[in-house]
């Protein structure tokens, strides 16, 4: 994998002083986090105690010895993390074909580790496009203001992927004028759910599928059992919107859409009601995007926090926690790349803790 990864990567540091290349260094910093590290003090002692192996089996010559933990540092910190991510959407464009129809989920999280209340120093934000049929970050942004800038940072997030026929999933915040015009202009579809923040919307909607559904409302009724619970979900889908008065001002806009779910848990029922603006107009595709785009909590942000530990990782400093967290995920999406069928992540997260060969694997085999 990393053969001419790093080529595009600027060099900043002075050449006098420099004892080892830009990729000697990020190499070590690759392996030491598929290997589980999560600080700049993790990644050193790995390498330290799996200098022969990084030499051996990874390749490196580090005619100077290892590099220093103020080295690997400086590095992380030297590089912009936006050179950073370009190489990592670029990677998987070249790597994996995302096929028109696919569903791309727009989804933010933060990196608590990165943050420090005593310091006054916020977390970064992470906003992550997440491919629902690849099961892999296909590209992410940092929001430089937190969640509230996921907004203005969506569009741009767009911008760097390219993408054409799929659809694009998102919570409310995301459910603005401009990022329906954006994904329009990308040549995508989108389901996007609506709460309070477009109340009148919110309203007319609600109204819309209240009592029985209106003649040529599309339905759909999916059953799940499991974990001790039953949970039945009716997926409405009306076309007929005509009557909304800023139909023009949402671009692409074809419908709206209701997704009832009722749980049954411990014997005890409850009701939920979701609502969507959609530019999706049949029923089924429609719940296809409302249930990827639930998914993106379990099959990513919980992945990173419970089994890759990001939510641990103590670097305040902003460009070395955001390169970091782009080699995260990098690794993230080897091990899923790799992953037999009904292998689980937490198998290849481990194996590339233990196993020097499947961790060798996983960072320079050709996929």
């Amino acid at each position: 994998m990393v053969e001419g990864f790093f080529d595009e990567i600027p060099g900043s540091r002075q050449d006098w002083k420099v004892l080892h290349s830009i990729d000697e260094i990020l190499i070590v910093a690759m392996c030491g986090v598929s290997a589980g590290e999560n600080t700049i003090h993790g990644i050193f002692a790995f390498s330290q105690i799996k200098e022969n192996w990084l030499k051996e089996k990874a390749g490196l010559k580090l005619p100077n010895g290892l590099p220093s933990y103020d080295t690997i540092r400086r590095t992380l910190g030297m590089i912009d993390p936006k050179v950073f991510q370009r190489l990592f959407i670029k990677w998987i464009e070249e790597k994996l074909d995302l096929k028109e129809g696919s569903y791309i989920s727009i989804d933010g999280k933060t990196v608590r580790g990165s943050g420090s209340e005593e310091k006054n120093i916020p977390p970064i934000h992470l906003l992550h496009a997440y491919s629902h049929e690849l099961g892999i970050v296909i590209g992410q942004k940092e929001c430089r203001a937190g969640k509230k800038n996921e907004i203005s940072a969506c569009p741009e997030l767009l911008d760097m992927l390219k993408i054409k026929g799929a659809v694009i999933t998102a919570d409310a915040m995301m459910c603005q004028k401009e990022i329906c015009k954006k994904i329009s202009e990308k040549k995508c579809g989108y389901v996007l759910a609506v709460k309070s923040n477009h109340k009148t919307m919110l309203e007319e909607i609600r109204s819309l599928f209240d009592g029985e559904p209106r003649k040529g409302c599309q339905i759909y009724e999916t059953n799940d059992k499991g974990h001790g619970r039953i949970e039945k979900r009716i997926y409405y889908l009306d076309t007929d919107i005509n009557w909304f008065s800023d139909l023009r001002e949402w671009k692409n806009l074809k419908a709206f859409g209701k997704c009832e779910s009722h749980v049954i848990s411990r014997g005890k029922e409850t009701v939920e009601s979701r609502y969507f603006i959609s530019s999706v107009d049949d029923v089924m595709d429609f719940a296809e995007a409302v249930r990827s785009h639930r998914a993106v909590e379990n099959n990513l942000h919980w992945c990173l926090d419970v089994i890759f530990k990001e939510d641990e990782c103590p670097v305040l400093d902003r460009n070395t926690a955001e390169n970091i967290a782009v080699i995260r995920r990098i690794i993230y999406n080897r091990i899923k790349m790799q992953l037999k069928p009904k292998e689980q992540l937490c198998f290849g997260k481990r194996s590339c803790m233990y196993d020097d060969n499947y961790r060798l694997k996983i960072m320079f085999s050709h996929i």
